[in-house]
């Protein structure tokens, strides 16, 4: 029996891997932390910018060089995880409903002259790969930027398919 038989949930498989998904994150702002578009028996979903808090603290710092890796990765995995759960609550409560990630869009707040953005954000993706094994990954953007709230160190969009809940 694999792993994937034994975890059948998105939920149980990063459980299985020491990640826990927290409550789903409420607005910092006049903005909705998701929109939800159903097209052709399909809800497209866009999650608003998660960024790496935990309990509502910022993990807070900026890339300048290789040695800032091991923060920046670990605030890009508790991003996610924060994205993840926005995504949960836009299912109903079911992430087992993902048919695809499709995109992810992550912004690293760094100096000028750090260049390793997508090796920061493949904390993120490895996320993803945990949850979804049967997924391709996403496209991906990385980009770097000079601010991001309260100084975080990383935030992350992503954009997903869902099959909507049964109508009975």
């Amino acid at each position: 029996m694999n792993d994937d038989t034994m975890h059948t949930t998105p939920e149980e498989r990063l459980a299985a891997a020491g990640l826990v998904l927290p409550p789903a994150p409420q607005p910092r702002g006049s903005y909705a932390p998701c929109h939800v578009h159903e097209v052709a028996g399909q809800c497209w979903v866009a999650v608003s910018g998660q960024t790496s808090r935990i309990a509502g603290q910022a993990l807070a710092g900026i890339c300048e060089s290789d040695a800032d890796l091991q923060p920046a990765r670990h605030a890009a995995t508790v991003a996610m995880l924060n994205a993840l759960a926005a995504l949960r609550t836009a299912c109903g409560g079911e992430l087992a409903r993902v048919q695809h990630v499709v995109r992810l869009r992550g912004f690293v707040r760094s100096a000028p002259g750090f260049g390793a953005h997508p090796r920061v954000l493949d904390a993120a993706s490895d996320v993803l790969a945990i949850a979804f094994p049967q997924h391709a990954l996403p496209a991906r953007s990385a980009l770097g930027a000079a601010s991001l709230p309260d100084g975080v160190w990383v935030e992350l969009e992503i954009d997903a398919l869902f099959t909507p809940p049964p109508q009975g």
